[in-house]
């Protein structure tokens, strides 16, 4: 009879023992859940404060936009006779869309020239200079990137759409391939475009943004969407996000997602496109195998990582 009692008095000890566990159990998930919770309301302003990445003013975006589509310009010989630094050059062009001009003689670039100079130092040297804006002198290539502009915009990595000015050892211009994009037919429907604070989230989600650096500029240009099989090539509305000045990321400003920015495998795939383009030049020998070799020693030196 004694013992029944103390089995009975176990039983209800373990009972409110696990009662009271469950009890600690449930708060500390409450808890748990609540600062989930407070975290993921917390804006992405406050999360970018607590890890100490600054933030510049950003631009104010359009509402909506549509996609535009565009086709290589086909260039004609009169296109560059109005333009006196072709009396300097020889020029050819290939399939009607891609200029391949080499100079008489190499005009030496100074290798501390500001962005401003570059700009006006190279565009006295190619048509359709207003066209196109400078974007940035690849080190490890040796080449000059001009990016074409629509709407007042700079269309990002296209290679129907650029200036490389290729560069000797001694910084001096050789010759330049130059491609363009015609008139561009803006689609009927819109998109809303993301705010660049969205653009900045999805970096910083992405782990892209690594605590105490700094997002110096916030720009909106075009990166390419889709080729199609006709020629025609579809651009989107795209952030382009500069973090501590040396690295880009370019952001879909309708869809959120993020472009490949590897800059060095794009100057790669363009020289072996170009090389293959420039290896159908049937006269004009001479332009021919000097800028094939260029080419190539460039590509080359690029494979081997020098």
């Amino acid at each position: 009879m004694q013992w029944g009692k103390i089995k009975t008095l176990f039983i209800l000890s373990f009972l409110i023992l696990n009662i009271y566990l469950l009890v600690q159990l449930l708060e500390k998930q409450e808890d748990a859940d609540k600062d989930i919770l407070e975290r993921s309301e917390s804006t992405i302003e406050e999360q970018l404060k607590e890890d100490q990445i600054v933030i510049p003013e950003l631009p104010e975006e359009q509402a909506k936009e549509p996609y535009i589509s565009v086709k290589e310009k086909v260039f004609e010989e009169e296109d560059f006779h109005k333009y006196d630094g072709f009396k300097d050059q020889r020029t050819v062009i290939v399939d009607k869309t891609l200029v391949v001009s080499a100079f008489k003689k190499p005009k030496k670039f100074p290798s501390d020239a500001s962005k401003e100079t570059i700009e006006n130092f190279a565009k006295k040297n190619f048509a359709f200079p207003d066209d196109y804006v400078y974007w940035n002198w690849n080190k490890e290539a040796n080449v000059l990137i001009f990016f074409q502009v629509k709407n007042d915009r700079p269309v990002y990595y296209n290679q129907n759409g650029m200036i490389v000015i290729y560069l000797n050892d001694d910084d001096e211009m050789e010759f330049y391939t130059q491609t363009m994009l015609g008139e561009e037919d803006a689609r009927q429907d819109k998109s809303s475009l993301i705010k660049p604070i969205k653009a900045i989230e999805i970096l910083y989600n992405a782990n892209e943004l690594w605590t105490g650096e700094e997002i110096t500029k916030v720009d909106i240009g075009f990166h390419t969407r889709a080729p199609k099989p006709s020629g025609v090539q579809v651009f989107v509305p795209a952030w382009k996000v500069t973090v501590n000045d040396e690295r880009d990321y370019f952001v879909n400003a309708i869809e959120g997602w993020v472009f490949s920015n590897e800059e060095i495998d794009f100057i790669e795939t363009t020289l072996t496109y170009h090389i293959e383009r420039i290896e159908s030049i049937v006269d004009h020998k001479e332009i021919r195998k000097k800028t094939l070799k260029i080419l190539k020693d460039k590509l080359s030196e690029i494979d081997r990582g020098d």
